[in-house]
């Protein structure tokens, strides 16, 4: 008497059938990813000019600054943790994956430029 594994009739050996699915073995592939951050961060400045300053009619204090040739970049990069350099505050000890996972990212483009929020 033949047996048919409990599979259904003529089933056994479809290629198409879910349980005859073949797992392909793993494989590691380099790729590369481009991922575009943004926030807003709060730096302190020295390198602008005052425009106009004093008192109005109702004696309130204005002071009015021109901050187009101000090195915000540096300012970001001397006082914030970007993410490229976020590797450098993981302890590796209690977490390799993601000390490793936060290193060796490349800087492909950075810009700042004053929030709408700006005083």
């Amino acid at each position: 008497m033949n047996s048919t594994g409990d599979y259904p009739l003529g089933a056994a050996n479809d290629p198409r059938a879910p349980y005859n699915d073949i797992e392909n073995p793993e494989v590691e592939l380099n790729v590369l990813v481009s991922v575009t951050l943004s926030k807003v961060v709060t730096v302190k400045v020295k390198d602008y000019d005052i425009v106009d300053e004093g008192q109005d009619e109702d004696g309130n204090y204005y002071c009015d600054m021109d901050f187009s040739d101000t090195n915000l970049l540096a300012a970001v990069e001397e006082q914030i943790v970007l993410p490229q350099d976020s590797s450098l505050y993981v302890d590796v000890g209690s977490n390799l994956k993601a000390a490793n996972d936060l290193s060796g990212w490349n800087v492909d483009e950075i810009e700042c430029v004053l929030s709408n929020g700006s005083k």
